[in-house]
């Protein structure tokens, strides 16, 4: 979430040292702002729909730098390819993505390109991610 008191950079900065241990100036050099993107959940136990907005960061890290898991919240990292990103998408994978970080692998699959305005639906999940509700 974002902390009262920070602004969003400052909150980045902080997520990646507490996530992944990446020291303040590796991780200003390498992060850039990629827009936001908004979603919503609804659970049928409580029958509440929340609704989130997520700030998106790319962060280019050197191809010698290995984050390490620093406060519990994360098990791992893994150095994936497209093709694999892809499959681990797919409805029957054995999944270790939690489940809203989607919408940003979504995101930066449409912003690289990735994902192409031939698929069926392309222009309904843009609009979707970036609906702001």
């Amino acid at each position: 979430g974002q902390p009262a008191g920070y602004s969003l950079m400052e909150n980045v900065i902080k997520e990646c040292m507490e996530e992944a241990g990446i020291p303040k100036d590796v991780a200003l050099a390498g992060v850039r702002p990629a827009g936001a993107i908004s979603y919503e959940t609804y659970d049928p136990k409580k029958d509440i729909v929340t609704r989130a907005v997520l700030y998106n960061y790319d962060l280019y890290l050197s191809e010698d730098f290995v984050p390490q898991p620093v406060d519990g919240e994360v098990q791992n990292f893994m150095l994936w390819s497209v093709e694999q990103v892809l499959e681990a998408m797919s409805m029957d994978y054995a999944d270790p993505i939690k489940p809203n970080c989607y919408s940003v692998i979504i995101d930066w699959l449409l912003r690289e390109g990735h994902l192409s305005p031939e698929v069926p639906g392309y222009l309904d999940v843009l609009r979707e991610l970036r609906s702001g509700d």
